[in-house]
């Protein structure tokens, strides 16, 4: 892996090592590094043993691998740098990813947190190359400053075994898929039912000058537009913007307190898996969910609907009052189309079509021409400037559902 990384950086390597399949992410890892003002360490030397003569090793430096020998193991000068990365955290607020080879081995260190993903060296390698162990011994000796330290897979965990007399020190999980899944924000069964089980602790009290008014929930409420226009509007409801993005949420507090406005809240929070809880803790009856051109990419189609999972749309039926609404539009009719037929399926036979309210109809299907709210959102603002579709619908909860 180290290799595919120095060869994206431009680093001439062995034509044996390189995987040309992996080019491409690689391009993109440096590429997302550098965009991020993230330092990317590799490398600079190895531990190598002979391709004929197994018994012999030799150090080489990283851009002088000899054809005849194969990379085994870090060598002093790689672990020299990755010790001053660690020790040196306190200065930099961005270190470096020190990368192994064919098993990972990422550092990640910033402001005082290190995580350590795999063994450094091929399981083949010698024992007097110590790589791994004089790893472990540093990180051990990081541990006793401060320094929180995550240890991820059997194999590291094994070796800060061998090397610490106490694991107190160190956060060590065995099972490295599941970190990496969590890593790629994938969901986790386990996380997600304790989301539905513990509930956020909200002071709705503090929140909203009167918490018993009924609530509309805005999903993926971005800059907040909508919500704000919707509380000015109507002071008998009160207005909650889920939004993941937390600056946004950050910015969206401050204008509504900076307004004066006691019906509008906003929380940085994955509605996906935390809207049960929070909106189940809620003391009024919950008469409105909109969900406005779900697409945290407009570049890539194929993420428009990605936030509608089924865990939200059951919470969604679950929760909302009886004739409550779920008021949904796209400027794309595919992501209109895809998020009424996940409501119809998943919401429990609760919710159906308000027909009443359809008069425009296009490509043969029925949509409302009007945003029946009268406010709208900055992205539905944008569509409508440029001449081109909104596709609505509004569905509604059956009366004793």
């Amino acid at each position: 892996m180290s290799f595919q990384i120095m060869r994206a950086l431009g680093h001439s390597i062995p034509t044996n090592l390189v995987e040309r399949d992996a080019y491409k992410a690689a391009l993109d890892i440096v590429q997302f590094a550098h965009d991020k003002n993230v330092l990317m360490s590799y490398p600079k030397d190895f531990w190598c043993t002979n391709q004929h003569l197994p018994t012999e090793l030799e150090v080489f430096p990283a851009h002088g691998v000899s054809a005849s020998w194969l990379p085994v193991d870090l060598g002093p000068r790689s672990l020299e740098e990755i010790y001053s990365l660690v020790t040196n955290s306190k200065l930099n607020a961005n270190s470096g990813d020190s990368h192994g080879l064919t098993y990972l081995m990422h550092l990640l260190n910033i402001l005082q947190k290190i995580i350590w993903i795999g063994p450094v060296k091929f399981s083949s390698s010698k024992p007097c190359t110590v790589g791994t162990s004089k790893l472990a011994q540093m990180l051990c000796k990081q541990s006793q400053c401060e320094c929180e330290i995550t240890i991820v897979g059997s194999t590291a965990c094994e070796v800060i075994k061998n090397e610490s007399n106490s694991l107190s020190s160190f956060n060590v999980l065995e099972n490295a898929s599941v970190v990496w899944e969590f890593l790629k924000e994938q969901k986790l069964p386990g996380v997600m039912s304790l989301n539905r089980a513990y509930p956020f602790e909200i002071d709705w009290s503090v929140a909203y000058h009167d918490a018993s008014q009924p609530l509309v929930v805005d999903i993926g409420s971005g800059n907040g537009l909508f919500i704000r226009g919707m509380a000015q509007n109507r002071k008998d409801l009160n207005f909650l913007g889920l939004e993941i993005n937390g600056k946004l949420v950050r910015r969206c507090l401050d204008s509504v307190h900076q307004s004066g406005i006691r019906n509008a809240y906003f929380i940085g929070s994955n509605a996906t898996t935390t809207f049960r809880s929070i909106v189940s803790s809620y003391p009024g009856e919950l008469v409105l969910v909109s969900v406005q051109c779900p697409n945290p990419d407009f570049n890539k189609p194929e993420n428009r609907w990605s936030m509608l999972q089924r865990s939200l749309i059951e919470a969604v039926a679950d929760l909302l009052a009886s004739k409550g609404k779920v008021f949904l539009q796209s400027d794309v009719e595919a992501v209109a189309m895809r998020m009424k037929e996940q409501f119809l399926q998943y919401g429990k036979g609760k919710l159906h079509l308000s027909h009443d309210q359809y008069n425009i109809r296009i490509n043969g299907n029925a949509w409302l021409e009007e945003n029946p709210f009268g406010i709208r959102s900055d992205w539905e603002q944008h569509v409508i400037d440029r001449g081109t579709p909104m596709y609505r619908l509004m569905l509604s909860k059956s009366t004793g559902s």
